[in-house]
């Protein structure tokens, strides 16, 4: 005789950032929450990236925007990447490095 196995709680086992999307990891409720994580981690952590926009574009996620930095569009998809695993997530982050000019503008 076998004996029934209690039914295995996935969310347990496969906590959100461990690399397995939980179950029900594709609906659009799940999609918008970690959306939503994403905003709030971009807002609180360094430098702040308050001038990128993460939306559900059909089954995809888009992540537009600028950033000041090489470092800081790096730091943006990784963590993109680690919020929203298992998703198609597709960047177009523009990179707006002021550095001081090597000669001096000529006016006439």
């Amino acid at each position: 005789m076998n004996a029934a196995r209690p039914p295995k709680n996935d969310h347990a086992a496969h906590p959100p950032g461990s690399g397995r999307s939980p179950v029900g990891a594709g609906t659009a409720q799940n999609t918008e929450y970690r959306i939503a994580h994403l905003r709030e981690r971009l807002a609180a952590e360094e430098p702040g990236e308050l001038g990128v926009r993460v939306e559900a574009r059909g089954s995809a996620v888009t992540v537009t925007g600028t950033v000041p930095t090489a470092h800081c569009r790096d730091e943006l998809i990784h963590t993109a990447n680690e919020e929203l695993a298992g998703l198609s997530v597709h960047f177009d982050i523009v990179v707006a490095e002021a550095v001081a000019p090597d000669h001096p503008e000529e006016v006439s």
